[in-house]
């Protein structure tokens, strides 16, 4: 190397060096999206590790308006490493794609030569992306399948509940709410889907059972009716709704639904996700819910977040996620209550003998930012209600106690034969002793 050529820049530099060109983020004119792209830049553009990536972004903070805290942007990075790839102007590009661009866009602007710009001299080489410019990747099964890898095999209802914060056994519907909100909020409950609720909890008792199931709006309320200006009646004037946006008091959830992919599929890929999943349910059919926690104070803030996690959907929309569930007023189903029947395609509808339970399989307020397959096993639901069965019921819990052990029994019996073989001899062992 000849003596006056300066040394080549680390990887880490040009990082640096890219970063610095990107205007800095101000909060209400997309600085959520911009942070988070800035994030996919170091971690999927320039393939940084989170403590690489992390210093450049810090630099990177001091120009936003106003700064991000130390909490957000490690969510930012740990969002950005799990993302599917960078995405620009051009469509996703995969991981390394700026560390090893050549000639192209990337290596220009790290070594100073002009950036691309548009007709009014603004610079689009690195823009974040609107929602609308991207188009939903459709379901494909064999992906999915590929996705969920091995824990499709692994994650069934125990695997669930060992990682549980409580044994989804044990919780009901109104147990479920109370530990997902806080005092003083209220929760919109619906066992007519099409209507304005049947309870706002809890001020009111939800709903046990519906013809076709029980809901509720997954944002805490007001409870009061407010004018809807999304929906207008005959009279043009907005009709009064307490389930809109109006209604919102925190756009605390984003709802991620599947009622076409395998069960155990879905669930092997929702597992290995960074995300904050608060609640994994069943729709007492097909349809397997899971309720992310994003914490967004307003109606904007929350359609940042959606679009900053835009990466992770597309990979749930690979996977069969519902993108119409994506609604920050979405109803989903309430975990505990009973599903009566359903209208089947030609719009007939039947009775389900018996009653499907819409069932919880994990719950744990208040989730880290982490995959469910990397919490730890917190409990051994096989082995607590097969132990309470081997002890028996005493002469004090006659009734309840039966009903309540064989009741925890049946709910791992169709993942667990040992919940099945102790059940049985259970229930002979009670019927021995009532003759």
């Amino acid at each position: 190397m000849s003596e006056g050529r300066k040394q080549p820049m680390s990887l880490e530099e040009r990082a640096a060096r890219y970063v610095e060109k990107l205007d800095g983020a101000t909060a209400g004119a997309g600085g959520h999206a911009a942070t988070f792209h800035v994030a996919c830049v170091l971690a999927q553009g320039f393939g940084l590790s989170v403590g690489a990536a992390q210093s450049i972004l810090e630099q990177y903070n001091a120009r936003c308006s106003p700064p991000w805290s130390a909490a957000e942007l490690r969510h930012k990075l740990n969002g950005a490493e799990a993302a599917a790839g960078l995405m620009t102007k051009d469509g996703l590009r995969p991981r390394g794609c700026l560390r090893d661009a050549g000639g192209g866009y990337a290596a220009r602007a790290e070594m100073g030569a002009p950036i691309e710009t548009d007709a009014q001299g603004r610079r689009v080489s690195a823009a974040p992306v609107a929602v609308e410019q991207i188009e939903r990747p459709g379901f494909n099964p064999e992906k999915l399948k590929e996705m969920a890898g091995a824990w499709s095999k692994a994650v069934d209802l125990v695997w669930l509940a060992n990682r549980s914060a409580r044994d989804p056994a044990q919780i009901t519907a109104s147990g479920f709410l109370q530990a997902l909100y806080k005092p003083g909020e209220k929760v919109v409950c619906f066992s007519v889907y099409k209507s304005q609720g049947q309870a706002v909890w809890p001020v009111e008792k939800v709903p046990s059972e519906g013809a076709e199931g029980v809901w509720f709006l997954a944002q805490p309320v007001d409870g009061k009716y407010h004018p809807n200006p999304r929906s207008l009646g005959k009279d043009g004037q907005p009709k009064m709704s307490r389930r809109s946006e109006e209604s919102v008091t925190d756009f605390r959830y984003i709802v991620l639904e599947s009622d076409v992919s395998d069960m155990r599929d879905w669930l092997g890929l929702l597992v290995q996700l960074p995300l904050r999943i608060e609640a994994i349910y069943t729709s007492g059919g097909r349809s397997i819910h899971a309720l992310v926690r994003v914490d967004c104070a307003t109606r904007r803030q929350w359609d940042e977040e959606r679009q900053a996690l835009l990466p992770t959907l597309n990979l749930l929309h690979l996977g069969g996620n519902d993108a119409g569930a994506l609604s920050c007023v979405r109803l989903t189903r309430l975990p505990g209550a009973l599903r009566l029947g359903k209208a089947d395609a030609a719009g007939i509808y039947r009775l389900h003998r018996p009653a499907q339970r819409q069932k919880l399989l994990y719950l744990q307020p208040n989730a880290p930012l982490r995959a469910i397959k990397d919490l730890p096993v917190v409990r051994d639901v096989e082995g607590f209600w097969c132990g309470l069965a081997a002890v028996g019921v005493g002469d004090a819990d006659e009734g309840g106690g039966v009903e309540w052990i064989e009741g925890g029994l049946g709910y791992y019996a169709n993942v667990s034969a040992r919940c099945v073989a102790a059940r049985e001899a259970f229930l002979e062992k009670v019927k021995g002793e009532a003759a």
